[in-house]
């Protein structure tokens, strides 16, 4: 198949890719044991190891066609969004451009060697690999992620997709003695990713390939950052600083762009990065801090995607019952031809509901569509909504969640983090989530 041709094959793919049904990322944690931070960190890499490796440069698929589709800009298909700047820029499918690759966890540090012939498999990981502006990722060269408060240069974003603009990069120093923090709308992307990498990679070999991996660990002591910047394929490689990254990791809550990375990473390398699809997940593995979630009244409230102006969900969860019910307000899935006559709200308005039992932290949701009524009127009365899909959501704690929906009769499918709009009930379930009787 020509290139050219198997590059737009390659693009259509990852665009449904992206927006596959979610749903199933329940049921792939299902042998998770969150009883403690040991079992947890052991059954999560049980879980996530042994993935496909997508070649990094290639005549066939590589990492040059995922990315592209990983990092499109949401709003121009044909168009990518780098991580420091946040530019959009022209897809250029692959060679040398404007942008690049960045590995966020630096390859210097345990993987630096691609060797063809013996697969390397952080070298290529797509959950930790970013598009990026050359000359932002040239800056940032291989420094330690920390906050830099004094004698740093300012690497500003542009605004782009509701953000960016008035918020920069910063940068001190060189290599293993620089840092670079990271700005404050994909500080938390860069976290997770890392967190991923510390996670994925325990040393051994691959499963399937018997390929060598090396054990990358997540750290505060720069000597041993320093001490393993070797310039070749070590047993074990470390990275930094964690402490920050935990907290980068709280700042800045998953969103929208970076479910898109993640669902096209996952499509074609075939595992998951828990610390998205699980953000309490963290502070059990990294801080031994096992907080357990539970769907409760607390969480009665509006929520909002902050990516997604003017549409929310309503839930309300009944704990007697342990049952669950959303509205969703949102829009069509293409714009009413302009001068669309509304005599109430706007022609593209959408209202669909959402019923069904809980349990733990994840409600599992069958979603109606009701049509047929008329303004604050009770003619003609409206009959049962139409079943219209499938929809669930997991709650990371008091103040985050996400919906994963299937809405086959719109053909669209997909996933939503959603935050509170305000945080007035957070003490209420707070002092709820706890299962019953500890």
């Amino acid at each position: 198949m020509p290139r050219r041709l198997f590059r737009a094959t390659i693009a259509i793919l990852a665009i449904l890719a992206a927006t596959a049904p979610a749903a199933a990322a329940q049921d792939y944690y299902a042998s998770a044991d969150a009883s403690d931070p040991a079992a947890l960190r052991a059954s999560l890499h049980e879980i996530i190891d042994d993935h496909v490796r997508i070649p990094y440069t290639s005549g066939d698929t590589d990492t040059w066609d995922v990315l592209e589709q990983a990092d499109r800009d949401r709003d121009e298909v044909n168009r990518v969004v780098t991580l420091y700047r946040n530019a959009s820029m022209a897809r250029q499918g692959g060679g040398v451009g404007p942008y690049n690759r960045e590995h966020v966890w630096p390859k210097s540090y345990g993987y630096p060697d691609d060797d063809p012939n013996v697969p390397n498999y952080p070298y290529t990981d797509m959950h930790a690999l970013f598009l990026s502006d050359a000359d932002y990722n040239y800056a940032r060269s291989n420094s330690p992620f920390s906050d830099c408060d004094q004698g740093c240069v300012e690497y500003p974003t542009v605004a782009n997709d509701g953000r960016g603009g008035t918020d920069s990069n910063w940068q001190a120093g060189e290599y293993t003695d620089g840092r670079w923090e990271v700005w404050k709308g994909r500080r938390g992307d860069v976290a997770r990713a890392l967190m991923y990498m510390d996670l994925r990679y325990e040393g051994g070999t691959h499963g399937v390939s018997g390929a060598a991996e090396p054990d990358l660990i997540l750290t505060d002591d720069l000597q041993k950052i320093r001490d393993s910047y070797t310039q070749e394929n070590r047993p074990t490689g470390y990275m930094g600083m964690l402490s920050v990254l935990l907290r980068w990791h709280r700042e800045d809550p998953v969103d929208a762009a970076e479910v898109q990375h993640h669902e096209t990473v996952a499509a074609y390398q075939g595992n998951r990065n828990p610390f998205i699809d699980h953000p309490e997940w963290a502070g059990c593995v990294f801080e031994g801090v096992c907080e357990t979630m539970r769907i409760n009244a607390g969480l009665n409230d509006a929520w909002f995607n902050p990516d997604t102006s003017g549409q929310g969900f309503f839930i309300i969860a009944w704990e007697p019952s342990q049952y669950m019910f959303v509205s969703w307000f949102t829009y069509d899935t293409a714009r009413p031809p302009e001068g669309t006559p509304s005599t109430v709200g706007e022609p593209g308005h959408r209202w669909l509901t959402a019923q069904g039992p809980y349990t733990g932290d994840t409600a599992t949701l069958e979603v109606y569509l009701n049509s047929g009524g008329v303004f604050d009127s009770a003619e003609p009365a409206v009959g049962p909504g139409e079943p219209y899909g499938t929809m669930t959501i997991h709650f990371a704690d008091c103040e985050s969640g996400t919906v994963r929906y299937d809405l086959p009769g719109a053909g669209v499918s997909g996933a939503v983090p959603i935050r509170r709009i305000v945080s007035d009930l957070v003490p209420l379930c707070e002092a709820l989530k706890a299962p019953t009787g500890q």
